[in-house]
């Protein structure tokens, strides 16, 4: 139970390093003070991820331990973790993406959450890399793996608020580099656990 958790926050934290839309959403309301519309973003990201992780544990979930399409499902899993965690750690620059929506009512910002993160494919591919280590490390069991993600996705939740947040105190002392010195460290992860899935589930 405690591994869940751990890991489950583990989780959360690596997808909280990705450098996104989103993040530069929260980031942006946060340097204006909007922090009630930073947490509507965040809530809308949070619904988008918990209907994607429960979208694909269900499909992962019905498929039998042994069966080819499971072990095929952990090589693509692991493979697509392994792209991603490359794609952070070759990184040379940090891009950032700014979305003018500062004035918004506070559902349209939970509605510009949901669809940024919802028609972002690496948030998908993350998810499903991270549902077949789930799957595979906790043997299907359903109890440990909503444990898991139930962390995660509030560790996630938590974090995209609070990047608002630090973003209105920290603003002169957030340099490039930082930014990009995690989504590097949370790229090695990402390849570990890719590895990990791909020859060793």
């Amino acid at each position: 139970m405690l591994e869940a958790i751990g890991q489950g926050i583990l989780t959360g934290l690596v997808l909280a390093t990705f450098i996104g839309p989103i993040f530069f959403a929260v980031v942006d309301l946060g340097l204006k003070g909007n922090l009630k519309g930073a947490a509507y973003i965040a809530f809308g990201t949070f619904i988008s991820d918990i209907l994607t992780v429960l979208f694909i544990y269900f499909v992962a979930k019905n498929v039998h331990q042994d069966s080819p399409i499971l072990q095929g499902m952990y090589i693509i899993g692991g493979l697509i973790l392994v792209v991603l965690g490359l794609q952070n750690v070759l990184k040379s620059k940090i891009t950032e993406s700014h979305l003018d929506m500062h004035h918004d009512k506070p559902w349209t910002f939970f509605t510009k959450g949901f669809l940024i993160n919802s028609m972002n494919p690496n948030v998908f591919f993350f998810w499903f890399g991270a549902v077949m280590v789930a799957v595979n490390t906790y043997q299907n069991r359903a109890p440990f793996i909503l444990l898991h993600f139930f962390c995660a996705l509030v560790v996630v939740f938590s974090t995209d608020f609070l990047k608002g947040y630090a973003a209105s105190l920290l603003r002169h002392h957030i340099q490039g580099n930082i930014l990009l010195y995690l989504s590097k460290l949370s790229g090695v992860i990402l390849v570990y656990f890719g590895l990990k899935l791909m020859f060793f589930h």
